[in-house]
């Protein structure tokens, strides 16, 4: 299978080699030459894998979270997960579903650590940038799969305004209104606000309502302050509210693999409030480059579900959580113009956590446990997270080798003070005190080394560790689940990056070798009734990654991103009875492909200037859902399509279509209480959006 995939890209890129020779347009790549946040080299020239998500593909396909990423980048899987409670990422099989990401997030410059925040809406975004592999010598804790940047669009020096809105079926609607306003010589400011709706895809037929509906409010403020042409200040605000009907889970067949309804009796929500600010100051000295970033992050929710998601009154949970998160960073890097690139830097955080859990038994959960009485279990978390790390980055050129070494020593303590209580036919009793403390320390070294063939042609071989700190279960039943242990990877890459015809073609490629160890592997607890991380021996994951891009003509351009990632577990004994060595790991699609092209004509009329039509196909291989390897979902692909017609500096309008052929897929499944559940996929979704300036 993955030679039938080889063999395809082989061909589309004779043929787009073909294609740019025989045009004669001065076009280059667009996006091509892009700096990261923290090192000076560029998108081609990195000795690592690093995609790019230009503007136009944002607007072109509507991208408007991280869950339509899915796919776009080469072993890159984003599942739809019932709520924005949990977002889980997975690059290169490496992921978490519940507690700490395994890969990173920034937004402007703000880090992004918990998968509750990470699922909030994308408006005004001029890039994404998607680092594949560990990032944690540079960018710090639990970015041990790598690194998603989000850049909003940059404040510029005019006045200007536009407003957006797209309307669908499913009565889907968001609207954003942006507004630039230079204040001084020196200052910027720029405001959004947005608003989205959707009656939603899914109903709940003993409720008789949607599943999954939502109404979301967030609002942007961006400052920008130039007091000298050394010193620059932004400042970055965002907020966002979510108000959803979520999780439309419904029970499965795993035999037939056939869903049933979603059916059951108790609403559930998610309800939040997001809250990050940034404040980044960046000062350039005749040979250096000093710069702080402070940010702050609160987290507020509520989540009500019916736990067994069936018409009996079993299982009701109401969660309330708040989070409180200080982030200070100093970094000093050399400038770009310098022969040997380095980069210093100091990171610290404080976290603070607190949780509300009340377990409802309802009335046939009393007859069928045989319960003398209505029972609640409620249980409380308080956890203080801190943490500290120093890294340093230098790359030294030998003739055409550049070697690049980082090392960053970190530090964490995780604290937690958990308090459990029940009330048995309205009697209170205290069940459990917990009060423990785990420390983790870890180096982590890299290294790589590139050679550049000539200035358009690069290969690389990097090095590097990657890893994830341990920490404590919202959810055990036994003592010996409270905490899990930090797992930890080594990661070998080799890769060559290349432009042809005068930057028109890029062809990109990168094979990797991940020995991964005491994995943090999702479990029911005994019980059935919730969920917790297990540490389980040793995965092995290993791959191959392509991307191409071409812009034969100024009016069209072809990319194909595509990768192959085989993760398997090399030794997990669950207990005495279950050993589950060498089945695949579950949620890591074996393919990944996205195919697309843009095509742009010139409508030669006064109003209707330009024409733009895009189509992108998504493709997500077969993947299991389960250690056990007996449930799966079999591959699909998703088709795309999008038709702009711009009219200049006035306004623009389309219409875009996600899942047009209407492809049926199961987006997520998990088993609890000796059942299966799934959530399906997004069903097809046509929009048409309008867009004014002035």
């Amino acid at each position: 299978m993955i030679q039938k995939y080889i063999f395809l890209a082989l061909i589309l890129f004779a043929q787009l080699h073909t294609q740019a020779q025989e045009q004669q347009d001065t076009v280059k790549l667009d996006g091509v030459i892009i700096k990261s946040t923290k090192t000076n080299n560029t998108q081609q020239k990195a000795p690592s894998s690093i995609s790019l998500i230009n503007k136009k593909t944002l607007n072109d396909f509507a991208i408007g979270s991280i869950e339509d990423l899915n796919a776009r980048v080469p072993n890159l899987f984003i599942p739809e997960h019932g709520s924005k409670l949990t977002s889980p990422i997975y690059i290169r099989g490496i992921g978490s579903r519940i507690n700490s990401q395994a890969v990173g997030l920034y937004y402007d410059g703000i880090p992004y650590f918990e998968m509750g925040t990470f699922n909030f809406e994308l408006y005004d975004i001029s890039k994404i940038e998607v680092l594949r592999g560990p990032q944690g010598t540079l960018y710090g804790r639990n970015t041990m799969g790598g690194l998603i940047n989000i850049f909003s669009a940059p404040l510029v020096k005019e006045r200007f305004s536009s407003i957006r809105t797209d309307y669908g079926n499913y009565n889907r609607l968001k609207t954003v209104i942006h507004h630039n306003q230079p204040l001084s010589k020196n200052l910027i400011m720029a405001l959004d606000a947005a608003y989205s709706h959707s009656d939603g895809y899914f109903k709940n037929i003993y409720l008789n309502n949607s599943a999954d509906s939502y109404d979301t409010y967030s609002g942007r403020l961006k400052l920008k302050y130039t007091p000298t042409k050394k010193l620059k200040i932004n400042f970055v605000m965002n907020y966002e509210k979510n108000l959803e009907n979520g999780y439309p889970y419904a029970i499965y067949d795993t035999t037939t693999q056939k869903a049933s309804d979603v059916n059951y009796n108790q609403l559930s929500s998610y309800h939040r409030d997001l809250l990050s600010t940034g404040l980044l100051i960046s000062y350039t000295g005749n040979k250096y480059i000093l710069k702080s970033a402070s940010s702050y992050q609160y987290l507020k929710d509520k989540q009500t579900i019916d736990q067994d998601f069936t018409p009996k009154d079993l299982f009701y949970v109401k969660q309330n959580r708040q989070h409180n998160t200080l982030v200070q960073e100093f970094t000093i890097k050399s400038k770009a113009t310098a022969k040997i690139q380095w980069l210093g830097g100091l990171f610290g955080f404080s976290q603070l956590k607190n949780k509300d859990v009340n377990v409802y038994y309802g009335k046939d959960a009393v007859a069928a446990y045989h319960l003398p009485g209505p029972l609640t279990k409620y249980k409380h978390y308080k956890q203080p997270t801190e943490g500290a790390a120093a890294y340093f980055q230098a790359s030294l050129p030998i003739q055409k080798f550049i070697i690049t070494a980082g090392i960053r020593a970190d530090y964490e303590k995780d604290i937690l003070h958990y308090s459990y209580d029940k009330e048995l036919k309205a009697k209170l009793t205290h069940v459990q005190d917990v009060d423990t403390f785990n420390t983790y320390y870890q180096i982590l070294p890299k290294l790589s080394i590139s050679y550049q063939v000539n200035p358009n042609i690069t290969t690389y071989f990097s090095l590097s560790k990657g890893y994830k700190a341990g920490g404590f279960n919202s959810t055990f039943e036994r003592n010996e689940d409270i905490s899990f242990n930090p797992e930890s990877s080594i990661n070998y890459e080799i890769g060559f990056k290349s432009l042809f015809l005068d930057n028109k073609v890029s062809a990109n490629m990168s094979l990797f070798y991940i020995d991964w160890r005491n994995q943090q592997v999702y479990q029911p607890v005994p019980s059935g009734r919730g969920a917790m991380l297990k540490n389980a021996g040793k995965t092995i994951s290993q791959g191959v990654e392509l991307s191409l891009r071409a812009i034969p003509s100024s009016q069209l351009q072809f990319w194909l991103n595509t990768g192959f990632n085989e993760v398997k577990f090399a030794r997990y004994i669950k207990d005495e009875k279950t050993n589950y060595s060498g089945n695949n790991l579950p949620y890591i699609p074996q393919y990944t492909a996205n195919l697309g092209l843009s095509y742009s004509i010139n409508l030669r009329n006064k109003i209707f200037r330009i024409a733009n039509i895009s189509t992108d196909y998504q493709y997500i291989g077969k993947f299991y859902w389960n250690d056990a390897n007996t449930a799966y979902q079999k591959s699909y692909g998703l088709l795309n399509a999008t038709l702009t017609i711009n009219t200049g500096k006035h306004f623009k309008l389309g219409v875009y279509g996600k899942n047009l052929f209407n492809t049926q897929y199961n987006s997520y499944y998990f088993e609890a209480l000796r059942k299966s559940y799934v959530q399906l996929g997004n069903p097809m979704a046509i929009s048409a959006f309008i867009k004014f300036y002035f």
